[in-house]
């Protein structure tokens, strides 16, 4: 009875790719905390590497009234997909400094802002296995994500398991090539996920 090994926790890198052009659909006046957020979540995540300390919940960040949905909180950071990102996310931050120390300069218009942006979320929704979505845009809101790739199941897996907690938007996923007799596949368990609409 082996379970297989598993391919990825939540989703392989690449795999929460954002369309750069998503954030064009940010209202306009919610673009300053998108732009603050995402700023704050990165060099958060970027601090916390060089101090050690990515094992332990992040501070509860200031989280916008511009942002869709629910995140669970304390943030917690996937060190192992952090230090796979670790010089993208130099060099993102590197190019966001600039906007954060010439605010004014946070515009929609601005193409090489919005790529930026698309792909400092895409990265951060990975090393964090929650999304962030902001107010104007058409995808799923700000929640947990998960999601595991199984070659074969022969015990019980389970993805979330809430024992009061996790609110809001969850997305979970499960993919097992073959479940053997005896297997099992939980994708939620309760008391309270509550994914609202």
């Amino acid at each position: 009875m082996n379970e297989s090994r598993l391919f990825s926790g939540l989703a392989r890198e690449g795999e929460l790719m954002s369309d750069p052009a998503d954030f064009s659909m940010v209202v306009g006046s919610a673009l300053p905390a998108t732009f603050t957020f995402l700023y704050q979540r990165l060099d958060a995540a970027l601090l916390r590497w060089r101090s050690g300390r990515t094992a332990e919940p992040e501070a509860e960040p200031e989280v916008p009234a511009e942002l869709v949905g629910d995140l669970e909180l304390p943030l917690r950071v996937d060190s192992g997909r952090l230090e796979a990102r670790l010089p993208v996310l130099e060099a993102l931050a590197l190019g966001m400094a600039q906007y954060e120390r010439a605010p004014e300069r946070i515009m929609i218009e601005d193409t090489v802002l919005m790529q930026t942006l698309g792909q400092v979320r895409e990265a951060l929704e990975d090393i964090y296995g929650q999304r962030f979505t902001f107010q104007g845009e058409t995808r799923e809101q700000s929640g947990p994500i998960s999601e595991q790739h199984y070659d074969t199941v022969a015990g019980e897996v389970t993805v979330m398991e809430a024992q009061e907690a996790i609110r809001g938007s969850v997305t979970s996923t499960i993919r097992a090539r073959r479940v053997e007799a005896g297997g099992k596949v939980v994708g939620m368990r309760a008391p309270i996920i509550d994914g609202r609409d």
